[in-house]
């Protein structure tokens, strides 16, 4: 102990005396462990996900992957309503299933309304997610209809408390529901909804969705809820999704495609802890950008270890007469090594103490600057701080058995006499050096590419005018539904409003419907499948569709909007279905007219398309494609069709002379004209922009952490320029004395940096170049890969190297020769 306590005190007195060396060894370090331990704290939340559930094992999420010709398969994590009761009764593995789904209501609070989330689920939701109980029983807590679960946010938002049981919840319509339980805000890794109240799947909640909900309890065709399962302890997931067709075969009646006998859809199962990075059948999981995060972080932390490991071998070659005159004195060799190994474990210890204060200072801001949810007693696992110990003292332990081993092994005479031994070392700093600005460069060329992907894809050609529009959402609401006429005809009337027409969805909402269509006198295979829009009078107006050929809907013309009584002129004579159109005209678009066979935007107006089976529409217009997904989607062929019994999304195109004013003035009629509904407005320019967060924060994140990652590199170029000036500082005298300049010094010792950063270049291109590629197969529009962006990364990692040593190097070329020689 008393040898522990001397090795301490020398260590603390060489560290104080070479401060420069110090500070820019545990700036790097630190920084880079803080770096490294954000991001994998921001993985580790990722990827486990809803694992605190304790069935979490056992349970699974029931997805419906679809069939259609003509399209590649898409799976939904949504199924149909009759699904869940049947998989228990049919399936003996199965221990219990339930259901999920989402419902908007409006609550009264004192005279105020407030849009709320409401979830409609089974009464065995609580045997599955076993969430913990404030107040209530979670046996009997969803047992009755007309009862409600709240989390505490929301009982201290309603109720201003949690003491609740038995108090009632009023709905604007008039409903009340009874409190019969109050749970724990749900952490922020789970894919369960946090803002939800829940609800029996049989409670009232009004009378349009209450019979809609009934008339669902025996449609196959409406997939809508979500379905989970509880199967048994050593169940075979394998083994039950292979007998689910057996059972779609017994119980869907539209399980097989009609004409072709082929099965429409499948179900497939999500093990819980896989939904939110792996779900099945979805082909862009957040698990590749959760392997992307951590080589980012290996990168960083790897550039970090890799500065202290060189700048402490550097240092400890200085130290070679120390080490001498300690042997000549008699030190044994354990001492020695000893003495090495508690200087280096003693500064990577400081290191991770300014990491762990940077980590707590800097993780709250970039979480909340990123929009990324996290929960902050992450910071304070007892795993992060045993893991970040034992890296930290593994890295102290390598970066001092250099000094430790290499020098405490040669005799005091050797190492009086210099040599190898003494001067060593300085073709493994510069390979280091070069590791480090490999992976920089690799980094600063991901970050660019990354940013111009996103630029391209969010500026591309989006077939309408995101400029300037509102959109307004809530109108599907029963309050809302028999006034949406007198509402779009009221905004037109206020000054700043140029259009106004509602549709069932906005571009990016995610849902959308595909039908079939084909030309009359031709055979439908199913293979021509059209994205179906449902639209309001005047929305792609409103929208600034690019109208190419024909016109769009007409509230003159009469067809537009009138269903043929009794039966249809077309195909067969069949009597029209509920579910068809209720016009008798059409709007394609430019790849939907193409699609059929047309050649010209002209040549397809007039003509008819016949929708689904047998249900003929008139073309009266094209229109330029729209962009209704993320550019990792292909532009969709799509037929807008006229309906206007379920819309919810009014487009309300501003003239340029709008402002505050008008967005007041628009408030201020929907309060007026539905005080029941909260107002729900976005500018499209922005809820399209969202499409492409997560490629925004991916970027964001890397440019970030690219910049660490230079600034780390540099500051251990910095120590390794001012010890080589040390180094050679009596060569640089004779130099000098010989005739050499200021200029031809600092080319000297500028040019002994620059090749490892030109070495660098040639290693981080081409990787970036393949990593890069693969990254952009993922988008159906992409940019092409400049080299021009390699060329100026690597140019300006020079830059940054030459900046870096500059200094030093001018230091020492104009120190007098005299100084110089005197040396040691």
């Amino acid at each position: 102990m008393k040898m522990l306590g001397n090795f301490l005190r020398v260590a603390v007195r060489i560290l104080v005396r070479d401060r420069m060396y110090t500070v820019l060894n545990v700036a790097g370090l630190a920084i880079g462990i803080a770096a490294a331990s954000m991001l994998g704290l921001y993985v580790w939340h990722e990827t486990h996900y809803d694992g605190f559930f304790s069935k979490a094992d056992r349970i699974y999420r029931v997805d419906k992957t679809e069939f259609m010709p003509g399209r590649e398969p898409v799976t939904y994590s949504s199924t149909p309503k009759p699904l869940a009761p049947l998989l228990p009764q049919d399936f003996p593995e199965i221990e219990t299933s339930v259901r999920v789904h989402d419902e908007a209501v409006v609550v009264s609070r004192d005279g105020s309304p407030f849009r709320q989330l409401m979830q409609v689920v089974d009464p065995d939701f609580f045997r599955l997610f076993d969430l913990p109980f404030i107040a209530g029983d979670p046996a009997t807590a969803l047992a009755e209809p007309g009862t409600v679960v709240l989390p505490e946010s929301l009982s201290r938002k309603y109720f201003n408390g949690v003491d609740v049981l038995g108090r009632s919840l009023t709905l604007t319509n008039g409903i009340s529901l009874a409190v019969s339980g109050v749970i724990r805000d749900l952490p922020t890794n789970t894919h369960l909804r946090r803002d939800a109240m829940l609800t029996n799947i049989q409670t009232r909640l009004g009378e349009a969705v209450d019979g809609w909900s009934a008339r669902m309890d025996t449609a196959w065709n409406r997939a809508f809820v979500q379905t989970y399962i509880l199967v048994k302890p050593g169940t075979d997931p394998a083994a039950l999704t292979a007998r689910f067709p057996a059972f779609l075969s017994a119980h869907d009646p539209d399980y097989l495609l009609v004409g072709i006998n082929k099965p429409s859809e499948a179900l497939v199962l999500t093990g819980l802890t896989h939904i939110h990075t792996d779900p099945t059948g979805v082909p862009f999981s957040l698990l590749g950008v959760l392997h992307g995060l951590v080589a980012v972080a290996a990168v960083v932390l790897g550039i970090a270890v890799v500065n202290f490991v060189n700048l402490s071998t550097a240092r400890s070659s200085l130290r070679v007469r120390e080490v001498a005159v300690r042997k000549a004195l008699g030190a044994p060799r354990g001492m020695l090594v000893g003495q090495f190994m508690v200087e280096s474990v003693l500064l990577t210890l400081v290191a991770a103490v300014l990491a762990y204060v940077l980590l707590e200072v800097a993780m709250p801001a970039s979480v909340a600057a990123l929009g990324i949810r996290f929960d902050r007693a992450y910071l304070h696992n007892p795993w992060l701080l045993l893991a970040e110990l034992l890296g930290v003292v593994a890295v102290g332990v390598v970066a001092g058995l250099y000094p430790a081993l290499v020098l405490s092994r040669p005799t005091a005479s050797v190492l009086l006499r210099g040599g190898p031994v003494a001067a060593g070392g300085a073709g493994v700093r510069a390979l280091l050096v070069v590791a480090q600005f490999s992976a920089a460069i690799l980094l600063a060329i991901a970050t660019i590419v990354i940013f111009q992907q996103t630029r391209y894809v969010s500026s591309q050609q989006l077939g309408f005018n995101a400029d300037g529009v509102l959109l307004v959402r809530g109108l599907h609401l029963p309050e809302a539904r028999p006034h949406i006429e007198s509402f779009r005809q009221a905004l037109l009337r206020i000054p700043g409003v140029g259009q106004a027409g509602a549709a069932f969805h906005a571009p990016s909402d995610g849902p959308y419907s595909t039908n079939n269509y084909h030309v009359p006198g031709t055979v439908d295979d199913g293979t021509i499948v059209f994205r179906s829009e449902y639209i309001g009078h005047d929305y792609l107006q409103a929208m600034g569709a690019r109208l190419l050929a024909g016109r769009l809907f007409d509230r003159a013309a009469t067809a537009d909007a009138l269903r043929p009584p009794g039966s249809m002129t077309g195909e067969g004579g069949v009597t029209a279905r509920s579910s068809d159109p209720p016009g008798r005209t059409v709007v394609l678009s430019w790849r939907a007219v193409q699609r059929l066979g047309f050649h010209t935007a002209e040549e397809a107006v007039g003509r008819q398309v016949v929708y689904d089976v047998d249900y003929p529409l008139t073309i009266i217009g094209v229109v330029d494609d729209m962009q209704f997904n993320s550019a990792r989607v292909a532009l969709q062929p799509t037929a807008f069709l006229l309906n206007e019994s379920g819309l919810d999304v009014m487009a309300v195109r501003l003239t340029p002379a709008a402002g505050a004013a008008t967005l007041a003035a628009i408030d201020r009629l929907w309060r007026d004209s539905f005080p029941t509904i909260p107002m729900n407005r976005e500018f499209l320019d922005d809820h399209v922009r969202d499409a492409y967060a997560a490629e925004l924060r991916q970027g964001t994140l890397l440019a970030g952490f690219t910049g660490l990652a230079i600034l780390i590199a540099c500051l251990g170029l910095f120590g390794l320029a001012a010890f080589t000036a040390q180094r050679r500082t009596k060569e640089i005298g004779l130099r000098k004395v010989l005739g050499a300049g200021v200029p031809d010094i600092m080319r000297l010792l500028v040019w002994q940096f620059s090749k490892p950063v030109m070495v660098a270049n040639l290693i981080a291109w081409p990787l970036a170049w393949l990593g890069l590629s693969h990254w952009l197969q993922g988008y159906a529009y992409r940019i092409a890969l400049n080299p021009l962006v390699f060329a100026l990364a690597g140019l300006a990692a020079l830059l940054i190297a030459w900046i870096t040593v500059a200094g030093h190097a001018a230091r020492v070329a104009a120190s007098k020769p005299v100084v110089a020689l005197r040396y040691e």
